[in-house]
């Protein structure tokens, strides 16, 4: 199969109401129907590229609860009308508050950072409220992309990854061999890519915790709540996102109009798996709480009503942060968790892949055909250092909340220094790739330094590794993330 598209919608200027750029000529087969995978394919058509995208999945993933996605992956949300509108349509907004694990509220967080009075964000004219449901989001996408004509493959998993100096290069478990003008792998943690790219596998490695993440529908707890753990749970109409703390763990708790969401960030006991698929029951997430004595009873029981099976078992894996997502031929890209996995403490797995999109799609616009090796790498010195951070933020926000003094916070709340930061939500990934890629071509180039301006203001980025902040938590010493920028 050659590598031309049978996109023939593409060649309109306007399609679904959204304007596309001029055509590149570019042809981009994308492995991963993900978030990451999708959105990428959406921005790379309104750029002018030419998109498919392969799945290995015979049809679109539903596994997944919530997660957030920030106005810095939303930039360009609103030049797809019809997106704009069902994803506002499909969220669900949340007021924001840290609990104690005995059942008290410590600091009220209330609106999300962006949202606040007076505040103005990057994703311009769209509502972005804090919880986003993994089913929707991807129905979402899925649905933009048939309107725009970008085939998406479903069952074909690609097993090999290579390149020559005109094309890159795919086969699938099947044996099949596609050829684009550039491969983007959005094939999540098991991608087959790093053999390609880095010239080595690379292993996880445990971090001594795993998360415990279920979700019970509304019906069930109108039906299984007393009158009063109905008041204390859900009275708040705009839903709200709790994170209650205790020693060593944390649970997050999301209640919307139509769900309750929750993530148990515990102690690994050996068990847990990184997979959608390691169910386990409800009395699994009790026996993990009674091992702290003391919980709030009204929350054991809330989270006793979760459907038998309903809990999924999965196992934190550490990944070191790696600088290298393109291939020496710089033909086969990787693009979110096949370059960067995140924790769920670090709040941005979603939006660093949106934002790797926006970016990737914006340097193949700006080269062209014919620099695609040298874009690919542009794009990695764009992005790494910010991503690199923020994956570390994930480590410091874990050790942060596991090791909180809640005597001191409850009689000091406003102490508690946990945020996003305008740094992270505020970005323009679209218009800081505009602005920065001659200069990262030339650093490409020549070898010469790269001063990125996405971290927080005054931050000295410094290489790290999982092993030396386990280390650091083992003596007793907090990460040195902290120690230069203005990071809230």
């Amino acid at each position: 199969m050659d590598g031309s598209s049978k996109q023939t919608a593409q060649a309109d200027t306007f399609l679904d109401g959204v304007h596309r750029l001029p055509r590149t000529g570019i042809n981009v087969l994308i492995a991963g129907a993900g978030i990451g995978g999708m959105f990428f394919a959406l921005e790379s058509w309104r750029q002018g590229h030419d998109v498919r995208i392969l799945e290995k999945s015979p049809h679109l993933v539903s596994l997944g609860d919530t997660f957030g996605i920030l106005p810095s992956a939303l930039v360009t949300m609103r030049l797809f009308p019809r997106m704009k509108e069902q994803f506002e349509r499909e969220s669900y907004d949340a007021l924001h508050s840290f609990w104690s694990y005995k059942g008290h509220k410590l600091v009220d967080m209330g609106e999300a950072e962006w949202n606040r009075p007076g505040v103005t964000h990057v994703a311009k004219g769209v509502h972005v409220p804090w919880i986003e449901k993994r089913l929707s989001i991807v129905k979402m996408l899925e649905a933009q992309c048939q309107r725009l004509g970008i085939q998406i493959m479903y069952g074909k998993a690609v097993a090999e990854y290579d390149e020559d100096e005109a094309k890159a290069i795919v086969k699938t478990t099947e044996g099949e061999i596609l050829y684009a003008d550039v491969v983007v792998a959005a094939d999540g943690v098991g991608t087959k890519s790093h053999k390609h790219v880095t010239g080595q596998i690379l292993k996880p490695k445990s971090s001594g915790y795993a998360v415990l993440r279920g979700m019970i529908p509304m019906e069930i707890l109108n039906e299984g709540l007393s009158e009063t753990a109905k008041a204390k749970f859900l009275s708040e109409p705009r839903g709200e996102f709790r994170i209650y703390v205790a020693s060593d763990m944390h649970i997050n708790v999301i209640l919307t109009r139509d769900f309750l969401c929750y993530i148990v960030t515990h102690k690994d006991d050996g068990d847990a798996e990184e997979s959608w698929h390691h169910a386990v029951s409800p009395a699994a997430v009790l026996d993990v709480m009674r091992g702290h004595p003391g919980w709030d009873p009204d929350l054991l029981h809330m989270l006793s009503l979760t459907p038998e099976n309903g809990v999924v078992d999965w196992k934190l894996l550490w990944r070191n942060p790696q600088p290298q997502w393109a291939s020496a031929g710089g033909r086969v890209i990787q693009l979110g968790d096949s370059a960067h996995s995140f924790l769920p403490t670090s709040g941005n797995g979603a939006t660093q892949a949106m934002e790797d999109g926006l970016s990737l799609a914006t340097c193949l616009r700006l080269g062209g055909l014919q620099n695609i090796p040298v874009s690919t790498k542009a794009h990695v010195k764009l992005r790494y250092e910010r991503v690199s951070t923020l994956q570390r933020m994930g480590f410091a926000m874990r050790q942060l909340l596991h090791y909180l003094d809640l005597e001191a916070l409850e009689k000091d709340p406003s102490s508690f220094k946990m945020r996003h930061g305008e740094w992270s939500w505020g970005h323009d990934a679209l218009k800081y790739a505009g602005d920065r890629y001659e200069q990262a071509v030339e650093s490409v180039r020549n070898g010469t330094a790269f001063e990125n301006e996405n971290l927080p203001e005054g931050h000295v980025y410094e290489e790290w590794t999982i092993e030396k902040e386990m280390e650091r938590e083992r003596a007793g010493e907090k990460t040195t993330l902290w120690d230069t920028g203005k990071w809230f």
